[in-house]
C-alpha cells in the first residue's frame, strides 16, 4: 500500500463505520473530560492551599506550603495525564476493533483497556511530548530574544517551533497502533515505531506531516474545533495510523 492508499482506506473506514466511530468519539470525549477535571480539581486545590498566606504569592516562601502545593498539582497532572493517554490508547483499540469488524464495543471494555493498558500509553505519550518540546524549545527561546529587534520573528519561531514538535515524535508517532495491535510494551512498542518508520523514512514522514496539516488547519474553527477533533480528526487519525501501521508489516495487502 501507498500512502494514497492508505488515505483512502482510512476515509473507507471512517464513513462505512461512522456511527461507531461516533460512538468511540463520544468515550473519548468523556473520558479526557475525566482527565481535565482531575487536573483542573488539583489546580483548584493548590489555590485554596495558597489563600492563607496571602494575595503576593508569600506561599513560595514557605517550604511546606510550597512542598503541599507543588505535590497537589503534580498529582493532579500524573493522574489526569495518565488517564488522557490511556483514554486515547483505548479510542484507538476501539478503531482497531471496528476495522476488524467487532460490534461489541462497550463501556466497560473501553475503561478495562484502559486499565489494563494505561500505563503503556501514558509513558509512550509523555516520551512523545518529551521529544516534540525538546525540540521546539530553541525555536521559541531564540523567537522570544529576538523579538525585541524584529517582532514577527516571534511568528516565525512559533511556526518552525511547531513543525519541530511534529517532526520530533517521527519515530514514535506509530507506536500507540504498535502496542494496540502488537502488545508490545513500551520498549518492543517503540523499537516497532522506529523500525516501521526507517523501513520507509519519507513515506512516514510523510504520513505524520499529512497528519500535523489536518490536525491544525481547522483550528481558527475555535469553539466548533473539538467537535471536529474528536469527531473527524480523532477517528481518521487513528485509522490511518493502524492502516499504515498494518500494511508498512505485511498485515495488509
Amino acid at each position: 500500500m501507498n500512502l494514497l492508499q492508505v488515505t483512502a482506506a482510512s476515509f473507507r473506514l471512517y464513513s462505512n463505520h461512522i456511527g461507531w466511530h461516533l460512538l468511540g468519539g463520544l468515550a473519548l470525549v468523556l473520558s479526557t473530560l475525566v482527565g481535565v477535571g482531575l487536573m483542573c480539581g488539583a489546580l483548584l486545590a493548590s489555590m485554596l492551599l495558597a489563600i492563607p498566606f496571602g494575595p503576593n504569592g508569600e506561599w513560595i516562601r514557605q517550604p511546606l506550603a510550597a512542598g503541599l502545593i507543588l505535590l497537589t498539582l503534580g498529582a493532579g497532572a500524573l493522574a489526569g495525564s495518565i488517564i488522557i493517554f490511556a483514554s486515547l490508547g483505548a479510542f484507538v483499540h476501539v478503531c482497531a476493533q471496528i476495522g476488524a469488524g467487532v460490534r461489541e464495543i462497550t463501556v466497560i471494555g473501553f475503561v478495562d483497556y484502559m486499565r489494563r493498558f494505561g500505563h503503556v500509553f501514558w509513558t509512550i505519550g509523555i516520551l512523545q511530548l518529551l521529544l516534540g518540546s525538546l525540540a521546539a524549545l530553541p525555536f521559541v527561546i531564540a523567537s522570544m530574544l529576538l523579538s525585541s529587534a524584529w517582532e514577527p520573528v516571534l511568528f516565525i519561531g512559533a511556526a518552525f517551533g511547531i513543525l519541530a514538535f511534529f517532526l520530533a515524535q517521527w519515530p514514535l508517532w506509530l507506536a500507540f497502533g504498535a502496542q494496540v495491535v502488537e502488545r508490545g510494551g513500551v520498549l518492543g512498542s517503540i523499537g516497532l515505531s522506529v523500525r516501521t518508520s526507517l523501513r520507509a523514512p519519507v513515506s512516514s514522514l510523510a504520513g505524520l506531516l499529512l497528519l500535523g496539516v489536518a490536525f491544525s488547519l481547522p483550528l481558527p474553527m475555535l469553539l466548533f474545533y473539538p467537535v471536529y477533533f474528536y469527531f473527524v480528526f480523532a477517528p481518521l487519525a487513528a485509522d490511518f495510523g493502524l492502516v499504515y501501521y498494518e500494511a508498512s508489516r505485511g498485515m495488509l495487502k
